[in-house]
């Protein structure tokens, strides 16, 4: 009956003391595009990761992390979160624009977050629930791996809408910077692997995707993809996976680095599997 309950960010443990979590524990993951707050779109990716015996699940954002901060919980969210807090498998979770910030930008600014961003490391939310804020780095299967999140509503001005689009939105140049400085301290300067929501400026199949958005917004949101190109050019990964556009695409930007993006809500190539060994390879999955 604790779904109905509402649900509360707590961190509880810490990402290098998390022995399921620890860079020799996973080597294989599945990677789940926007599910935008659904349990059942939820429920069914932990089942697919049981079923693959994955080590871990992430999520590229429009997650909807929400706790009881936001004043506008209702029980279907707390279904869904309590839902991620008792997965059989981690779940870590880049943000994206639907993300409520009122309730996690507060968080950021306790004690136990800042604590975790100073490690670099992702940020434990409670029970299976791991934030991986814009900047954080980690290893697994001797791979490098790195999180910047965040994208731009399109319908950030719909009246419809409009109580649940926020500043906080969009990635920044401070959200780069973090993210560049952590992968210099922390790798000396590349990754392997990069997990961002929204997509890297260098992607040319999107575009079409705009059509009909008020230009000064098209501009806003051209302004966070090329960050997140400057992102990419600066550490040097071989993989990009986004979603943010719910559809699928594939793409060399490169000589080293090829994107893939999820599509969203359970639709084809909405998961992709990733795996580090033996060596780096990504598959949608249908």
């Amino acid at each position: 009956m604790r779904r109905w309950e509402p649900f509360e960010f707590i961190t509880e443990r810490v990402w290098d003391e998390a022995s399921e979590l620890c860079a020799d524990a996973v080597s294989e993951m599945l990677v789940v595009g926007d599910v935008h707050g659904d349990t059942q779109n939820l429920t069914d990716a932990i089942d697919l990761a049981c079923d693959l015996g994955v080590g871990a699940i992430v999520q590229i954002g429009d997650f909807w992390l929400a706790d009881s901060h936001w004043s506008r919980l209702n029980p279907l969210e707390s279904e869904f979160m309590w839902a991620a807090h008792d997965s059989r498998v981690p779940i870590v979770v880049v943000d994206g624009n639907h993300e409520v910030w009122p309730a996690l930008g507060r968080y950021a600014l306790t004690p136990a977050a800042q604590a975790a961003m100073a490690s670099r490391r992702p940020l434990h939310l409670g029970g299976s629930i791991w934030w991986a804020w814009r900047g954080s780095t980690w290893c697994w299967g001797g791979r490098r791996f790195g999180a910047l999140g965040g994208a731009v509503s399109p319908d950030r001005r719909d009246p419809s809408v409009g109580g649940y689009r926020w500043d906080e939105e969009a990635t920044t140049q401070e959200d780069l910077e973090r993210l560049i400085a952590n992968v210099d301290a922390e790798f000396g300067g590349s990754l392997d692997v990069l997990f961002t929501h929204d997509a890297p400026g260098q992607v040319q199949n999107l575009e079409s995707g705009m059509s009909g958005v008020p230009w000064d917004i098209q501009q806003a949101a051209h302004d966070g993809r090329k960050l997140l190109g400057k992102a990419v050019e600066h550490t040097g990964p071989a993989l990009v996976l986004h979603g943010h556009w719910h559809r699928t695409n594939q793409e060399r930007i490169s000589d080293t680095t090829e994107v893939f993006g999820l599509s969203a809500d359970g639709m084809p190539n909405s998961t992709a599997w990733l795996t580090t060994s033996p060596e780096l390879a990504v598959s949608y999955l249908s």
